[in-house]
């Protein structure tokens, strides 16, 4: 990276953490990750999307800009041929349509990515994301039925997968990171970097959940790590048996 090139970068960060500043102020965005109840001895997994979800979303406006911008010179160059003084009437315009939808893009890349939080506790997890309009979307463990790890082949090159948690209905609210579907609903967590860890963490966690507490699997007299067969429970007969013989004399 040149000298100018990395000058320009950092105007542009400092440009963008005084927009995020402001932006916080005006729509009370919540700059820390949001909070799940926690049970004694437990803890919680804050995250955000890698950064390579950043250096995604950029290529994808790339790209977007890339043909905005042919679009917009070819028309101007053809009206130009066509009406030289309106063509030169546009010049301003045209280059301000090209470079503030720029603009716009690249804050709203970053306050996509500063406003996006994945929470994970021993029980529950929660997602969210936004600014204009904050969404959050809460799974609990109990209710996921299968975790799925997607990934394209540009994602691929980044680094980068989205993990898909699908619930049985009513486990997470309508939303960016919760939505219904015709099988129930599902939680999207997208640009994770390791995704296939974080599904195994979340599985690990599943399956914790459906053997304690509200998910406890024992049955009723059943006693873990013990199997009653008939030889002990004639024996507990006749204990029983000798016990009230005693009882009668």
């Amino acid at each position: 990276m040149s000298d100018r090139e990395s000058i320009a970068e950092k105007a542009a960060h400092q440009t963008y953490r005084g927009v995020w500043a402001v932006a916080r102020g005006w729509f009370r965005v919540p700059e820390q990750a949001p909070t799940l109840p926690v049970h004694a001895g437990g803890h919680v997994d804050a995250m955000r999307p890698a950064l390579g979800y950043l250096r995604y979303l950029k290529l994808q406006f790339w790209l977007l800009f890339a043909l905005i911008a042919l679009v917009t010179l070819a028309a101007w160059i053809g009206l130009t041929i066509a009406f030289p003084v309106v063509g030169a009437a546009l010049a301003i315009p045209a280059l301000l349509l090209v470079a503030v939808p720029r603009i716009i893009a690249f804050v709203a890349m970053h306050l996509r990515y500063d406003t996006t939080w994945y929470v994970l506790s021993d029980s529950s997890m929660r997602l969210r994301r936004g600014i204009w309009v904050i969404h959050e979307a809460t799974i609990t463990y109990e209710n996921v039925q299968n975790v799925m790890v997607r990934q394209g082949p540009v994602q691929r090159y980044f680094g980068i997968a989205n993990v898909m948690v699908q619930t049985a209905g009513g486990g997470v609210s309508a939303g960016p990171h919760g939505a219904t579907s015709s099988g129930g609903h599902h939680g999207l967590l997208e640009g994770v970097a390791d995704a296939a860890a974080l599904r195994d963490l979340i599985m690990d966690r599943v399956r914790a959940s459906r053997h304690t507490g509200l998910g406890d699997e024992r049955r009723a007299g059943e006693v873990t790590g013990v199997s009653w067969t008939p030889e002990h429970l004639d024996a507990l007969r006749s204990i029983r048996d000798a016990v009230k013989l005693l009882q009668r004399r």
